[in-house]
């Protein structure tokens, strides 16, 4: 409810601005005592846009008001001033209900520059800021606010408001009182608007004044920026609290606290940019604090947890909250930092699906296999140049490796004997033996002698020619055996 105009001292008094301050006094003493004895007055000057305006207190609190010179300049501004047989004609269709040709006579007769068309316009503003009590009406909402912004930004408007004040309050006032009053008027305004907004739900309310005035008043600033910033403060706190990397990893209640604090801070910086208020200087420095804790986040992320595809995410949030140039500048510098990260990750990522299936079958022993591959994907044009310069170092260690130690073995040969009949080592071969003596060439390794009968194998070598024969001569010895035996 814009109590700022239902609770109008005139409207209250069923008078207009130009009422003495005898005529102020007999009307309150007069509805007083009607109300004493349950007879509720009505007056020709009465605006029937409101139910249950007028009461003992409602009068006693319009009497202090206009005793009191500051709040009589705002009673005054705020309400009509009926003075000729134009206002008199409107007023006799605002008690019709008909507000459309109301809001044409004045309209007609606001033409020009005069003081008299000046006057118009200040009553149609009432009237268009009256009306929205009861329509939410997106034209008189526009409407409204030009007329103020022209009157308020009207040096002759403010010049003619002094003298009509002056001739119709009894009161001495002097100019710096109503300069004083003129500095205020558009927080007044906001207020007005204020509530109006909370009456009807609509962002429009706040939005469009902030367009118009760039300005905010105290109702704005505690009923819509107050619970915001705390509920931003609060949620800022908890993302300030946290220390993500102490245990070494991010948990889920960890991803869930985020989560639901920079949601809340994002709920809350939505609300503001509906009301138009996003870019206001102190949104803009709360927005800078949400940032910088959600920054803070992003560099443990990426310093000390390597989480650099989270970090990523939490630094484009932070970028888009920040408030200010010289934030946002630092915040796109981490931006760009994370992001090369991410994509280091990714390509290091992308190299480990092809190097370590290639690793693996070295470690099987495949290693002419592995060099297949390893082939494959340098003489490919498509592989990056970075990933071919590894495989070739990859390719030529192997081969060197291969060159000094053989072809390299998923495990160690089996080394066992009973009663002196197995397998033994001896130099670089394992042998067949009976009796511990060799009887035959099993395999040749390149190998270290541990002592203790324990050795480490660095990779098969082919047997030695005469090694080769000295085997197939004891297979054929075995196989000669066998068919003589058949």
């Amino acid at each position: 409810m814009p109590y700022t105009l239902k609770n109008n001292s005139y409207h209250i008094l069923g008078l207009d601005t130009t009422a003495s301050e005898k005529d102020i006094l007999k009307r309150s003493k007069e509805i007083v005592n009607r109300l004493k004895i349950d007879n509720l007055p009505e007056y020709d000057l009465d605006i029937e846009l409101f139910e249950n305006f007028r009461s003992e207190e409602t009068v006693k609190d319009a009497i202090q008001k206009l005793q009191t010179l500051k709040k009589r300049i705002r009673e005054h501004f705020f309400w009509f001033q009926f003075a000729d047989s134009v206002d008199e004609e409107v007023l006799e269709f605002i008690k019709k209900k008909d507000y459309s040709n109301a809001i044409r006579i004045w309209q007609n007769a606001a033409e020009g520059n005069s003081a008299k068309a000046l006057v118009y316009r200040k009553n149609l503003a009432v009237l268009y800021s009256l009306l929205l009590a009861l329509d939410n009406n997106k034209e008189y909402l526009r409407e409204s606010l030009s007329l103020w912004k022209g009157l308020i930004d009207s040096e002759k408007f403010w010049t003619t408001f002094e003298k009509i004040y002056k001739l119709h309050n009894e009161q001495t006032v002097s100019h710096e009182t109503i300069a004083d009053f003129r500095n205020q008027v558009v927080g007044y305004l906001a207020d007005m608007y204020a509530e109006l907004h909370q009456l009807h739900k609509d962002t429009a309310y706040i939005n469009e004044f902030q367009k118009v005035f760039s300005a905010k008043g105290e109702k704005i600033e505690k009923t819509i920026l107050g619970p915001a910033y705390q509920a931003i403060n609060e949620a800022v706190e908890g993302l300030e609290k946290m220390k993500i990397s102490d245990d070494g990893v991010i948990d889920k209640d960890e991803s869930e606290k985020i989560k639901k604090s920079i949601g809340i801070i994002q709920t809350e910086l939505n609300k503001l940019i509906d009301l138009g208020l996003y870019d206001d200087s102190q949104t803009r420095t709360m927005r800078d604090r949400a940032a910088d804790a959600i920054r803070k986040i992003v560099l443990d992320l990426n310093n000390n947890l390597n989480e650099t595809e989270k970090a990523l995410g939490l630094a484009k949030i932070a970028y888009g909250i920040s408030g200010t140039e010289s934030f946002r500048s630092k915040i796109q510098q981490d931006l760009k930092t994370v992001q090369e990260n991410v994509n280091y990750q990714k390509k290091e990522d992308s190299y480990k699906k092809i190097i370590d299936p290639i690793i693996a079958d070295i470690k099987l022993g495949k290693a002419e296999k592995a060099i297949t591959k390893i082939n494959e994907y340098i003489y490919n044009k498509e592989t990056d140049e970075d990933l071919k310069k590894i495989l070739r170092e990859l390719k030529s260690t192997l081969e060197e490796r291969m060159a000094q130690h053989g072809q390299p073995i998923s495990k160690a040969p089996s080394l066992f004997s009973i009663n002196g009949i197995g397998t033994k080592i001896y130099g670089d071969t394992l042998y067949f033996v009976v009796l511990f003596i060799p009887v035959c060439p099993i395999s040749r390794y390149s190998l270290i002698d541990n002592g203790d009968n324990s050795y480490s194998f660095l990779g098969k070598l082919e047997l030695k020619s005469w090694q080769k024969y000295w085997r197939y001569g004891f297979f054929g010895v075995i196989a000669i055996w066998i068919i003589s035996s058949l």
